[in-house]
């Protein structure tokens, strides 16, 4: 098992960017981990080391062209899909349709949406 591996796990696994510090964090803390039979090789890791690692990672991402890409943003590192692919990507996200609302259903929306409405006409009165 190689640094890199371990820090692609984490971004693969990760719900947002994660900072150089966070992913150093993660790998470190796995050394209580009970459930492991191993321990853990990269319990002395540098942040230095996990930033060269990410540049690994983000180089042989571009050389083998894969479809998706690390990126890093103002928030840390992300795993992402390559904007070349965004046309089938795209299908799984079509956009929202807007709600229209009929004649019934419009008047008890302005009526019981923000109670201002009602407010309005009875102060000019």
């Amino acid at each position: 098992m190689s640094l890199t591996r371990v820090i692609e796990a984490l971004l693969f696994s990760a719900q947002k960017p994660l900072s150089i510090h966070e992913i150093t964090a993660a790998i470190k803390a796995a050394e209580g981990d009970p459930a492991s039979e191993t321990p853990n090789e990269f319990a002395r890791v540098k942040n230095a080391e996990v930033a060269a690692a990410l540049e690994q990672l983000k180089v042989e991402y571009i050389q083998q062209s894969r479809a998706f890409q690390l990126v890093e943003k103002a928030e840390g590192w992300q795993l992402a899909t390559d904007p070349g692919f965004a046309k089938w990507v795209r299908e799984l996200f079509p956009a929202p349709k807007p709600t229209r609302l009929s004649a019934p259903g419009l008047i008890p929306a302005l009526r019981n949406g923000s109670g201002n409405f009602s407010r309005r006409r009875s102060r000019r009165v």
